[in-house]
C-alpha cells in the first residue's frame, strides 16, 4: 500500500521538475496509485481505499505547492493560492477515484460471478431440473 501512495508524491515531484506545475504526470500516477490500492486492498479495505484518492491528491498537492511554489507571505495571496491548489487538484482527484472504482467495479463483478449459487452443479450434472 505505502506504493500506492508514494506514486502520486513522485508524480507531483516529476510535474513540478517537468513543468514547475502540478499536471498530467501527477493526475496519471495518482490514477496509478489508486488502481495499484484497489487492486491490492482486501474486501474489507476497499471502504477505505474507496474514500482515499481525494485527501491523497489534496494532501500531495499542498506539499508540493508549499515546498515548489512561489513564497507569498501576505494572507491574501495565501488564501487565493490555497484556491488554485484546490481547483489545480480536481483532475487528479476526478482520475484517481474514478480509476479506483472501475477497478473495485471489476473485482466486485469477478467474485459476484464466481459465487453465483447452483453454478457449478448444472455444469457437473449433478442437478437436473425435471
Amino acid at each position: 500500500m505505502l506504493v500506492a501512495l508514494v506514486l502520486p508524491v513522485a508524480g507531483a515531484f516529476a510535474d513540478e521538475l517537468v513543468t514547475s506545475s502540478l499536471g498530467w504526470i501527477f493526475t496519471l500516477t495518482a490514477a496509478a496509485g489508486a488502481v495499484l490500492a484497489a487492486w491490492t486492498c482486501s474486501r474489507a479495505g476497499a471502504w477505505w481505499v474507496a474514500y482515499a484518492p481525494p485527501p491523497v491528491v489534496l494532501l500531495v498537492t499542498v506539499i508540493a505547492e508549499l515546498t515548489a511554489g512561489p513564497k507569498d507571505s501576505q494572507a491574501k495571496g495565501a488564501t487565493t493560492g490555497a484556491v488554485h491548489w484546490a481547483i489545480d487538484a480536481f483532475p487528479a482527484m476526478a482520475a484517481a477515484e474514478a480509476a479506483l472504482l472501475l477497478v473495485l467495479a471489476v473485482r466486485w463483478m469477478r467474485v459476484r460471478r464466481s459465487v453465483t449459487p447452483g453454478r457449478g452443479a448444472r455444469k457437473s450434472g449433478a442437478y437436473r431440473a425435471r
